[in-house]
């Protein structure tokens, strides 16, 4: 395939091809290269963004069970369902609406803390947070009165501390100056409260901000990896995009870059540490993945470089010196896969026992059209047990040449919970809609390995 961009015919006639393989479901060619996959269809009214977005931690394992939360968009509209599974009996829990959503950016974020209460937060678009608390430990079948809180918040992130407090992030917009991120806290058994502002774009208007954020093993160091995405309008969507890292050695009082150095809140991409620079006045296309750490307390933030028809899907590490070692998980692919565009949404992530996993989206590109949420989209991962230096890649979604499987939102550490030997991934199938606002019925689909 090398760097040529596709026709619509080649790509529906490649992914024909790509299900003859297996693709992870038997035992093919691609399949055999990596660890088989078995994906359950989780709901049929699944909304635009049913398992976006990659930051917003959406599976948790506590003990013996894992629970997973999503949005669905059934006719009376937007709905956040959860639902657990038995990972001894592979016996599944029935679905929970646990509250609405305004649109199809309001799905949840969900963590658990120290005694096995599941904490959710969702809803909003430019709208306060809603917040509910499981009522019993490792149950996820009913659910406290809804809090509300903040202004004009989006896209939150949820982690929680070593003594239970809750530690959010979430986009807040304004009218007449520069978007920001917030950071909130909420203490046990007590009202959520701002702390801070995080992060705020450089021009008013539109800014979206990809932070996710990740606990380092002594619960304390406090890790964010994000992309600025700066000046749009009608000519260009993000004229200026920025991947950046910070962290914080006190749970996000103070912030430095990776070298110790002070950075002063609000953090932009003048003063945080830059990894990577492009946008649409750059001819280079830049997405953040979510972040983890390592046992030794090393963070790994993963991000896609798209540039002039291709595009590499960058591992990166902090030495500890303001240098940065780079993997290109692109390598990996195998020769059938070669020269399709391995993007973010992505994440990574650590198993209990150390091994390293990254899921990412890969699509063939294509001529004159839109690959956003396009039938080309399938979801894939790598597994790593040399600590990022080889991959065995394996294929998640099965393509069936009309819809999408995109929207990988992989299982990662929170503060409490542990990630299982075979963690779990989220995933959707079918298109974006054409507005925020459609009800749509697309497949919700949890992954792991068989």
């Amino acid at each position: 395939m090398g760097g040529r961009r596709l026709s619509r015919r080649d790509v529906l006639s490649r992914l024909g091809a790509a299900a003859g393989l297996g693709w992870g479901w038997s035992s093919g060619r691609v399949a055999a290269a990596g660890d088989p996959v078995r994906s359950f269809l989780l709901s049929r009214q699944g909304c635009g963004r049913a398992t976006g977005y990659a930051e917003s931690n959406k599976i948790v394992s506590w003990r013996r069970r894992t629970h997973m939360a999503w949005l669905d968009s059934p006719p009376e509209g937007f709905r956040v369902r959860v639902r657990s599974r038995d990972r001894d009996t592979g016996e599944w829990s029935p679905m929970v609406t646990v509250g609405d959503a305004y649109d199809n950016h309001g799905g949840p974020a969900l963590t658990v803390d120290s005694e096995g209460y599941l904490h959710l937060v969702y809803f909003p678009h430019h709208h306060p947070m809603c917040y509910r608390r499981s009522r019993r430990p490792g149950d996820a079948s009913e659910w406290e009165e809804e809090i509300r809180f903040g202004e004009r918040l989006t896209y939150p992130t949820l982690v929680c501390g070593a003594d239970d407090t809750l530690v959010l992030s979430a986009r807040r917009s304004f009218a007449d100056r520069p978007w920001e991120v917030e950071l909130w806290e909420r203490p046990p058994d007590a009202r959520w409260q701002r702390r801070r502002v995080l992060l705020r774009s450089r021009h008013p208007g539109y800014s979206h901000f990809q932070e996710s954020l990740a606990w380092g093993p002594d619960h304390r160091t406090l890790h964010l990896f994000c992309r600025f995405h700066e000046r749009s309008d009608r000519q260009a969507y993000g004229r200026l995009q920025t991947v950046a890292y910070l962290v914080s050695p006190d749970a996000g009082r103070t912030w430095t870059r990776s070298d110790g150095t002070p950075v002063s809140l609000p953090a932009t991409p003048d003063s945080a540490e830059v990894l990577a620079r492009g946008g649409a006045d750059h001819n280079r296309l830049l997405r953040a993945g979510a972040l983890s750490v390592d046992a030794a307390g090393r963070p790994h933030v993963v991000y896609s470089d798209e540039k002039g028809g291709r595009s590499r899907l960058i591992l990166a590490r902090p030495n500890g010196d303001g240098s940065w070692d780079r993997t290109d998980v692109s390598h990996f692919l195998p020769v059938e896969f070669q020269g399709r565009l391995l993007l973010a949404p992505a994440g990574v992530t650590f198993t209990s026992g150390g091994e390293m996993v990254v899921a990412a989206q890969i699509e063939p590109p294509v001529d004159g059209a839109s690959t956003w949420g396009g039938p080309g989209n399938e979801v894939v991962a790598f597994r790593s047990r040399d600590g990022g230096r080889s991959f065995t890649f394996f294929p998640v979604s099965r393509p069936d040449g009309r819809r999408a499987h995109w929207l990988p939102n992989l299982e990662r550490a929170t503060g409490h919970n542990r990630v299982p030997e075979k963690p779990g991934l989220l995933y959707t199938g079918g298109g974006p809609g054409a507005k925020n606002t459609d009800l749509l019925s697309n497949h919700v689909f949890f992954a792991t390995s068989a």
